[in-house]
C-alpha cells in the first residue's frame, strides 16, 4: 500500500511539473507577444519620413533591445522631425523590458555586441546606417 501511494504522489508531482510547464510556456510566448508589439509600435515610429532623407542631418540612431549577455541588440535609425523625447522613451521603455524578459526567463544569446554605426546617409532619398568598414 505504501508503494501505491508513494506512486501515486510521485504521478501527481509530476503531472502538477509538467502542467506549471505549459504554463510557463505560455506566458512566456505572451511576454514574447509584448514585446513584439512594442517593438514593432518603435518600428513604426521610427519609419515617419522615411522616403524623403534628403539630409542626413535629420536622422539619427539609437540603440535598441538588450541582448542576454549584454549591449544591445541592434541600432535603429529615427526621423528627428518625430517627438524624440517620446520615441526614445519607448525605445528605453522596450529595450528595459527586453532586460527583463531575458532574465525572467533565463534567455541566453551571444555575447557580441553590435558596432555603433559611424552615421547616418541618405540613399536614394532613404536613410541608411553607414559603418566603417576598415578594419
Amino acid at each position: 500500500m505504501k508503494k501505491l501511494s508513494f506512486i501515486l504522489a510521485t504521478l501527481c508531482v509530476l503531472f502538477v511539473s509538467c502542467n506549471n510547464d505549459e504554463n510557463n510556456d505560455n506566458h512566456q510566448e505572451e511576454d514574447h507577444q509584448k514585446l513584439e508589439k512594442m517593438y514593432q509600435e518603435i518600428v513604426t515610429l521610427s519609419q515617419v519620413n522615411t522616403q524623403t532623407c534628403t539630409d542626413s542631418k535629420d536622422w539619427d540612431f539609437t540603440a535598441i533591445g538588450a541582448k542576454a549577455c549584454g549591449g544591445p541588440e541592434q541600432f535603429i535609425i529615427y526621423s528627428k522631425k518625430i517627438n524624440t523625447a517620446e520615441f526614445l522613451a519607448k525605445v528605453k521603455t522596450y529595450t528595459d523590458a527586453k532586460a527583463a524578459f531575458n532574465v525572467k526567463w533565463n534567455i541566453s544569446s551571444t555575447c557580441d555586441v553590435p558596432i555603433p554605426p559611424d552615421g547616418i546617409g541618405c540613399v536614394d532619398g532613404k536613410p541608411v546606417i553607414l559603418k566603417n568598414t576598415a578594419f
